[in-house]
């Protein structure tokens, strides 16, 4: 890497450090929220349309991480009883193809008000030094949201990591550079991170995928997503 690009790189990244310990708040802890029962979510402020997935395999497998928080939010009056959610995920996508996914979907005509969305493993997994890839998706995020920022279309974005699966590298390393990323955002990010859900749950893991979610994985990953939306008040 050229001294320039590593010097704006470590730049950055004492940025989000100095605003991640202002702006902890942003970071999800399950339990706080901008909603409690005097005050519930006013409902479908959002159009089903105007609510983006995009990632990479985890968005995609089972398809219950989508499929389930769609009907909880049909349920609930959040979307129509017809309505959906938009997928821009694809599978083994890096961090730079999943801020194109969010681009993409942006020039639209129908605007992106709310992203839910993973992504940073794909770049760490296939990386010869995964620690040392970890800063530079980080940087990557960091990037998507500002760019998110700049659009002024999206009001909140969920960010959830995956749990640290054998097969899997580099998450421990993501993990306080993906939350300082997320904590500095101008536009609120909701950090999920799936290890505490995972670490009691080994049937969450698919034995013969090895590192993607069963069914019963990817319904906790929906459940934990929903319960940051209502808690916030995202979508509803």
């Amino acid at each position: 890497m050229a001294r320039s690009a590593r010097a704006g790189r470590i730049a950055w990244l004492l940025a989000a450090l100095v605003a991640g310990a202002a702006c902890d708040g942003k970071v999800i802890h399950l339990g706080d929220g901008r909603s409690d029962a005097s005050t519930p979510c006013p409902h479908a402020q959002i159009a089903g349309d105007q609510v983006l997935w995009i990632g990479d395999s985890w968005i995609l497998v089972t398809g219950s991480e989508h499929t389930r928080v769609r009907d909880l939010a049909r349920a609930a009056g959040a979307i129509g009883p017809n309505d959906d959610y938009v997928i821009g995920a694809a599978a083994a996508s890096n961090m730079a193809t999943i801020a194109n996914q969010y681009a993409a979907q942006e020039a639209g005509a129908v605007k992106v008000k709310v992203v839910i969305m993973d992504g940073g493993t794909w770049d760490t997994l296939t990386a010869m030094n995964p620690d040392m890839t970890a800063p530079d998706v980080a940087v990557t995020f960091g990037q998507l949201l500002a760019q998110i920022a700049s659009d002024g279309t999206v009001q909140d974005v969920i960010y959830f990591l995956v749990p640290e699966i054998p097969t899997i590298a580099g998450v421990a390393a993501l993990r306080p550079l993906m939350r300082q990323a997320c904590a500095a955002s101008a536009v609120p990010c909701h950090f999920i991170d799936l290890q505490p859900l995972w670490s009691s749950h080994p049937e969450y893991t698919d034995a013969n995928l090895i590192f993607l979610p069963t069914e019963e994985g990817s319904m906790a990953v929906a459940d934990t997503i929903w319960s940051v939306m209502q808690q916030s008040c995202i979508a509803q």
